[in-house]
């Protein structure tokens, strides 16, 4: 991978706004009639105020190290499917026959883990993919922040569950036909940003038709 590795080593994670607005209803009935004018007490004002997003402690297992050993898996279909290579002795555990996820054995919940699906089937421009997979994710999290996008690949904050998560995510054409064939995701913590850089570069280094 050359240059579009984006320097995403150096960005420092931001945190995002998540703002909220007041409904303002009005009524449908014709107003009354009044006599004469009366004064009437009045009232303070109401303002929009952007909700408190309370973010928990990150789990405590170690950081995400780079340089890990990886080795190769096949995802997909036998016509659409693709090889991977993913960390040596990360566990294993397919969504469905095109999508797959690897995890470190007994690792808590919201640390860090490798998603690599196959896409093919879906027939989308790389841009296209990357676009609709940018809205999908900003509508189902809270204080949303995106740090980098390029031609075909992301880099984001945001709070899920409670928690602050990074996400990296590449979209990778294997067939010379501008159609996005695989989409290689890691998310994890904040403090995992070098480990999960480096396992987006090797994993998406590694997609490929045949077992390299």
């Amino acid at each position: 991978m050359d240059a579009r590795a984006l320097g995403v080593a150096v960005l420092l994670g931001a945190l995002g706004a998540a703002g909220g607005y007041a409904a303002v209803t009005m009524s449908q009935d014709e107003p009354a009639r009044m006599s004469a004018v009366v004064p009437v007490p009045g009232q303070s004002p109401s303002y929009p105020s952007d909700p408190v997003v309370r973010v928990l402690p990150d789990p405590g297992a170690p950081v995400l190290a780079p340089g890990l050993e990886l080795e190769p898996r096949r995802i997909g279909s036998e016509r659409f499917g693709v090889w991977v290579s993913v960390p040596r002795g990360w566990v294993r555990n397919d969504s469905d026959l095109t999508e797959s996820k690897w995890a470190p054995p007994r690792a808590p919940l919201n640390t860090y883990f490798l998603r690599v699906k196959s896409i093919t089937g879906q027939r989308l421009s790389i841009a296209q993919a990357l676009s609709l997979r940018r809205d999908s994710l900003e509508e189902v999290v809270t204080e949303f922040d995106l740090e980098v996008e390029n031609d075909e690949t992301l880099v984001a904050t945001y709070v899920n569950e409670g928690y602050r998560r990074l996400t990296m995510e590449r979209f990778v054409e294997l067939d010379g036909d501008g159609i996005a064939d695989v989409t290689v995701v890691v998310i994890g913590r904040l403090a995992d940003r070098d480990g999960l850089l480096d396992l987006l570069e090797g994993v998406s280094a590694s997609a490929s038709r045949q077992r390299a």
